[in-house]
């Protein structure tokens, strides 16, 4: 039990490479950008999918590789001053100075970085501050939750900062982590500093992926796992690691509580029962509050068809990837004007809004606001017989 609780960790994010699974190629592109000088990167995508845990993993392995890198989070009371003394504030700056006399030796010191930075921190502060930490050694700094930062002003500073230590080709890179749908929605204020930023878009977990976190964490575990099992849990996840690190948990749980180190299908079933009980109770209350009615309605069942439509690199679904899903559900044929005024409305306030709309007629596209949101709904319909695993995408 205790091998199984250090081995899966779904309410935090991964900070050591040895419970990192994934992801290579967002790795190997960070590594790329953090050896070319001038450049900078940002990550970006829903929420949910590995942003932070990328920036974490990948800051222990430049560490390695002899770079200093720090990461630092935003929030809501932040502004430009504040995110960067943060930053700043994990370096550490060692200076050697010699003692008085023939026989004095040398005194080695170390302070923080953030102390290079005077009262009022501007873009030049910052890289006159980071020129001399990187005399050394080259330097990586992760802002993450960059689009939590509410102050205007504050983004525009970022980005002169990041033009201006791309045009002076100092050895630092900064990468820019938030929710977002482009570059130039999580950085709107620069469009000139996009030609010094790599994008990398980062897009819900394939299904080898996700197997590989719950096979490398069941190893951990000392235990093993059936490939029904593994293809249950991948399946229910819908790309979205957290759900993977905690069914395989639960499912593990199972197992051991019947004495047994061997995972089978039947425990992930128990999994799920259990993953429902525990569900955020942001979660729950969105479920709810989207599909209660005092008169017979589908509600339900178009979320579920919503959770199982077929989607894009972002999220997002057409009114026309929900038809089929639903028509499976309910067991006759429907036309999308049948359901599309319950689309609307689960967009809605009335409805909690848990889906984004895009667009307007033919063109519109459609989302979980949450996608935390869209596994919980699978799992219920899957749990109350409605659809079966093999029928989740």
């Amino acid at each position: 039990m205790r091998l199984v609780g250090e081995a899966f960790r779904p309410a935090a994010p991964i900070d050591r490479r040895s419970l990192f699974s994934g992801r290579s190629e967002q790795i190997s592109e960070l590594f790329s950008i953090a050896a070319q000088p001038g450049q900078h990167a940002v990550i970006y995508g829903e929420r949910g999918v590995g942003k932070t845990s990328l920036a974490a993993v990948t800051a222990e392995m430049l560490q390695s590789a002899n770079m200093l890198a720090a990461r630092a989070t935003c929030d809501v009371s932040d502004d430009f001053g504040s995110v960067w003394r943060k930053a700043l504030d994990e370096i550490r700056v060692h200076t050697t100075t010699q003692g008085l006399g023939f026989t004095a030796g040398t005194k080695e010191t170390s302070h923080s970085a953030a102390g290079l930075l005077a009262d009022e921190v501007t873009p030049h502060a910052v890289r006159g501050a980071l020129e001399r930490v990187s005399a050394q050694r080259d330097v990586v700094i992760f802002i993450d939750e960059f689009d939590r930062l509410q102050d205007s002003a504050g983004r525009v500073l970022f980005a002169d900062t990041i033009k201006m230590l791309s045009d002076r080709v100092v050895r630092v890179t900064i990468g820019l982590i938030g929710v977002a749908d482009s570059v130039s929605e999580l950085v709107r204020e620069h469009r000139s500093i996009e030609r010094a930023l790599a994008q990398i878009h980062m897009p819900r977990m394939t299904r080898n992926e996700l197997a590989e976190i719950v096979t490398r964490g069941i190893d951990a575990s000392q235990m093993t796992i059936r490939p029904e099992a593994v293809r249950k849990i991948t399946a229910l996840s819908q790309g979205l690691p957290h759900y993977t690190q905690l069914l395989t948990q639960l499912a593990a749980q199972a197992a051991l509580t019947q004495r047994r180190i061997a995972v089978a299908g039947r425990d992930v079933d128990v999994a799920v029962g259990r993953a429902l009980d525990r569900a955020q109770q942001s979660v729950v209350e969105a479920y709810q509050e989207a599909t209660t009615d005092t008169r017979r309605s589908i509600y339900p069942q178009v979320l579920l068809a919503c959770a199982l439509a077929p989607e894009n690199d972002f999220g997002l679904f057409t009114p026309s990837d929900v038809r089929e899903p639903l028509s499976r559900i309910l067991g006759k044929p429907y036309k999308t004007a049948a359901f599309a005024r319950h689309l609307d409305e689960l967009s809605q306030e009335s409805r909690g809004e848990v889906l984004q709309k895009y667009g307007t007629g033919r063109t519109s596209r459609y989302r979980f606001l949450n996608p935390l949101l869209q596994p919980y709904v699978a799992m219920r319909g899957v749990s109350e017989g409605l659809v079966r695993v093999q029928d989740l995408r």
